[in-house]
């Protein structure tokens, strides 16, 4: 182990797998690493922990942009709010850092997206929305735990069952891709840190 790198926890920050560098990339991962840039003008380090999988990198993306930009009956603030409680409770530092930061945005509120990213419980969220939270904590833990009583929870608190559909999506795609950033060893972007 070498101690003169940083570290987030236990982990030396460096990736566990080599990732296609930005001026060799070609076919499928060139054209996810631009749409990359044309997003948000860099390329992201979680998109190059998947170039070593095109395909899954570029249906992951697909899936991505449906769940958290598409139509839903959820806010914008609530998929980035359940994005980032999944993250927590799966303590992946990238994810948590990356999506309590688009809560803030989303939000206008450092103060209480610094909460959530802590301990979502503690945060001075609305009842309905810690609702949310305690569902995707619940599924995100014990799946196999689920039962109707936990829709019958939502729906008695005002979500649609369309928009409970929508947040198993969120809640599911982040516990996908959390166990990629953690699995892979993504490193954190500089402003993580």
């Amino acid at each position: 182990k070498d101690e003169s790198r940083p570290n987030w926890g236990n982990r030396i920050i460096m990736t566990f797998i080599k990732t296609i560098d930005i001026n060799q990339a070609e076919g499928t991962v060139k054209n996810e690493y631009d749409k990359g840039i044309r997003r948000s003008g860099r390329v992201f380090n979680i998109l190059k922990i998947m170039s070593q999988s095109p395909a899954a990198l570029k249906e992951s993306m697909r899936l991505y942009l449906a769940i958290m930009f598409g139509k839903s009956k959820l806010s914008r603030a609530q998929r980035e709010m359940i994005a980032t409680v999944v993250s927590q409770v799966n303590h992946c530092k990238y994810w948590i850092e990356a999506h309590g930061n688009d809560f803030r945005d989303e939000v206008g509120n450092k103060e209480l997206a610094t909460q959530l990213k802590k301990d979502w419980k503690k945060a001075d969220l609305s009842a309905k929305d810690k609702a949310l939270c305690a569902w995707a904590e619940k599924l995100t833990l014990s799946p196999g735990d689920m039962q109707k009583l936990d829709i019958d929870t939502l729906t008695g608190i005002g979500f649609s069952e369309d928009a409970i559909s929508d947040a198993a999506q969120v809640v599911s795609y982040f516990n996908y891709i959390n166990r990629i950033a953690e699995g892979l060893g993504v490193d954190l972007e500089n402003e993580m840190k």
